[in-house]
């Protein structure tokens, strides 16, 4: 299927590694120009180079930190300089779940509050700062990576909060910007085998004990996450407008309304 993104230019927020540098490559390998950011000039200028080599497009790195506002506005202006425009933007710039408690009694304030900084006001400001550009050539495709915590409960009292709020996130700007072309979407990634997580967990019995979670039976990868944001990106999805998808590997034990 020809998904008609060749030429497109695409900004990924956060975009060295995991889910997000696994979004950069399938749009790369689509045809699409990509600026990506992290706030480790290290890391993203050797993502840059390997994505590069391996798409034959033009791949942009970028050093931004989506907590401070003025930081995104640099990012965004220079990767429309760089690109030439942006006709699409992959908000998935945040913290990893899992790695610090979140529990009733021992979560902390501060991290609450940085979560909200970073994932809810942060892909708000890139919607912002990105939305001009592309009410200029009406036409649009914005994906924001919210997270499963938002849809269940439990001990996830910054995780669930901030994913839930880009879903509320999502369904305002899509109201707001579908008018000028512009769609704006969520994916809901479940238990992923990212760079993160496998660092994470290395007990053989908890891996195990995770993918059993999955109707699947398995983790998802990050290319298929990728493969479902690319096809978002896409003009063939033109009529998706303000949706979640859920990209979880059927994870069971639940049910969801």
């Amino acid at each position: 299927m020809d998904l008609k993104l060749f030429g497109k230019k695409a900004l990924i927020v956060g975009g060295s590694r995991g889910i997000g540098k696994a979004i950069a490559r399938q749009l790369a390998l689509e045809g699409v120009d990509c600026t990506i950011c992290s706030r480790n000039k290290s890391s993203l200028n050797i993502a840059a180079e390997e994505l590069a080599q391996e798409t034959k497009r033009n791949i942009y790195p970028i050093v931004a930190d989506t907590t401070n506002p003025d930081s995104i506005l640099n990012l965004v202006a220079n990767s429309a300089k760089a690109m030439g425009s942006i006709d699409i933007l992959i908000n998935c710039g945040a913290r990893v779940g899992g790695q610090v408690p979140e529990d009733f009694n021992s979560i902390k304030d501060e991290l609450i509050l940085r979560d909200f900084e970073e994932k809810y006001l942060g892909y708000f400001r890139s919607i912002r700062a990105v939305a001009p550009y592309m009410i200029k050539n009406n036409w649009g495709r914005i994906i924001n990576i919210s997270g499963l915590a938002a849809r269940i409960g439990g001990n996830y009292f910054s995780s669930g909060p901030r994913n839930a709020s880009v879903v509320h996130l999502t369904k305002s700007a899509s109201m707001e910007l579908g008018k000028h072309g512009i769609t704006v979407n969520a994916v809901y990634p479940g238990i992923v085998s990212t760079e993160a997580f496998r660092e994470q967990v290395t007990d053989e019995d908890a891996l195990r004990q995770l993918a059993a979670m999955n109707t699947l039976g398995r983790l998802i990868t990050v290319e298929e996450i990728a493969n479902v944001v690319t096809f978002l990106a896409s003009p063939l999805s033109a009529s998706i407008c303000g949706d979640v998808i859920s990209v979880t590997g059927g994870i069971g034990n639940t049910v969801y309304y």
